[in-house]
């Protein structure tokens, strides 16, 4: 099983093949292994029923849900799962990822995988950064709201003996577990620390040259403080996780640190809304997915409001610009809505993927066009 990362998002939508199979199944948290099992086999058995429709012999049907059917008997797999997950599959192409939240189970089958319920992973760019701070290691973890993992540290000295282990000034065994808190012992140690952390700090910029994302630190209280001092990235945030990360799983880290930056990618959402509001009346802005499809293929969709747990099926013409909505997914059509949010991520543009409530009219989706 995977988690999802923002490259592996684009990836999905960049493909390209007739058919394609997307599968997202919710409840998938072991509390009843069997009865998630067998609501696995429905969706599958659902996946080869719209397969029925496509131009294809037997054995290319089998091959195409063949590695679905295999996780049926795979206990292990059933008993690791998280929220949700989505399958892909496609001639060449099999994936299967963790979703941490909840989606509605839909099975497609058209020329493209159906990535509107991932969007809220990459809404607003809502990717973080956490430093774990102790004495014996220092971890650098990349997260988004698909989950993520550590970032493999070359030449950066995560912990204290690997840092002052070449340094004759420094005494064997100086640093244990207690934190000195007062006197001339207090401040050796947080000169120390503090030495120890400017190196950590001067071995992450190469990691963290380019970025621009929100870094949190997670660490007991004097080693937050003491790497502040230390720090020299700009996108540090003021919050920090305070207790020893060595205690807590990946998982629980993203959580706790995820309270601390949510404010931040929220305020980018609100931003939108309110430009959006701003914009109404001007030209630059569009609830009619008969002109926000077209817009989204041509590149001119700045920022784009799509309603989850709702599909508008139909077809579009590139070359003409021509809509064809239809009742229900069938052969040949696709979700349009996803396909607006997939041409909008490809020709640049932010795509926010929210409640119907939260889309500007409670429309299905608006949009900010640049031109």
């Amino acid at each position: 099983m995977n988690v999802l990362g923002r490259e592996e998002i684009f990836e999905l939508a960049e493909h390209e093949s007739t058919p394609s199979v997307s599968l997202y199944m919710s409840g998938t948290r072991p509390h009843d292994p069997k009865k998630t099992q067998i609501r696995f086999k429905n969706l599958v058995a659902r996946a080869e029923e719209i397969l029925g429709g496509f131009d294809l012999r037997p054995h290319q049907k089998e091959a195409l849900l063949t590695d679905a059917r295999s996780l049926l008997s795979n206990s292990v797999f059933w008993e690791r799962q998280d929220d949700s997950l989505a399958l892909f599959a496609a001639a060449g192409v099999f994936r299967v990822l963790s979703i941490p939240s909840e989606v509605s189970d839909v099975v497609t089958v058209s020329d493209r995988f159906y990535i509107k319920p991932l969007l809220p992973l990459l809404a607003g760019e809502e990717e973080f950064l956490v430093l774990c701070l102790s004495q014996k290691q220092v971890r650098l973890l990349r997260f988004g709201r698909g989950g993520g993992g550590e970032v493999s540290l070359e030449g950066v000295p995560t912990s204290l003996t690997e840092a002052l282990q070449y340094d004759p000034m420094e005494k064997q065994g100086q640093f244990g577990g207690a934190y000195p808190t007062h006197g001339a012992e207090e401040e050796d140690f947080k000169a120390n620390i503090r030495r120890f952390f400017r190196q950590v700090d001067d071995g992450l910029q190469k990691y963290l040259r380019e970025e621009k994302l929100p870094l949190v630190t997670a660490g007991v209280s004097p080693l937050n403080s003491i790497y502040r001092e230390a720090n020299t990235y700009p996108g540090l945030l003021e919050g920090a996780v305070e207790g020893n990360p060595e205690a807590f799983k990946d998982s629980e880290i993203r959580e706790k640190v995820w309270k601390i930056v949510k404010p931040l990618f929220d305020r980018a959402k609100n931003e939108a809304l309110e430009r959006f509001g701003h914009l109404q009346g001007t030209g630059k802005t569009s609830v009619s997915l008969e002109e926000v499809v077209p817009a989204s293929a041509q590149g001119r969709v700045d920022t784009l409001f799509v309603a989850l747990g709702r599909q508008a099926w139909g077809t579009f013409d590139v070359e003409s610009g021509v809509i064809e909505l239809q009742e229900a997914h069938a052969f040949g059509n696709r979700d349009l809505l996803d396909l607006a949010a997939v041409l909008t991520i490809k020709g640049g543009g932010k795509v926010y993927a929210v409640t119907l409530d939260e889309v500007p009219g409670g429309f299905d989706l608006a949009a900010i066009l640049r031109y």
